[in-house]
């Protein structure tokens, strides 16, 4: 096994696809990153993704015109935290319900 030497925290990369489940879990180093993308659906766009608790999880990134959300998600103490982003229709707003996607991240570390 190599050690890393480039002085980057740990990158890991979490992708969600229309079709895909609306929850996941996933576990994060203290100090490492988790890279996440949520695409949307035709006719959709995704909220910012929000940290039920950003002393465990901080939360940095956008939402593209192509309404697919990139955020980056450094875990910064051990601990739980909810990452949440919800759905929106474009172009109606009678349209399709809204639908929130959930990642139950679980930082591991010193606590």
């Amino acid at each position: 096994m190599s050690e890393d030497t480039s002085g980057e925290p740990a990158t890991s990369v979490f992708v969600h696809r229309p079709g895909d489940a609306w929850e996941a879990a996933a576990e994060l180093a203290v100090a490492a990153v988790l890279v996440v993308s949520l695409h949307p659906a035709g006719g959709y766009r995704w909220s910012p993704i929000v940290s039920s608790d950003g002393a465990v999880a901080e939360v940095f990134g956008t939402v593209g015109d192509d309404g697919a959300a990139r955020f980056r998600v450094l875990g910064k103490s051990a601990g739980s935290a909810v990452l949440s982003a919800t759905t929106e229709h474009l172009g109606d707003r009678f349209g399709p319900p809204t639908r929130r996607w959930v990642l139950r991240l679980r930082v591991l570390g010193e606590e």
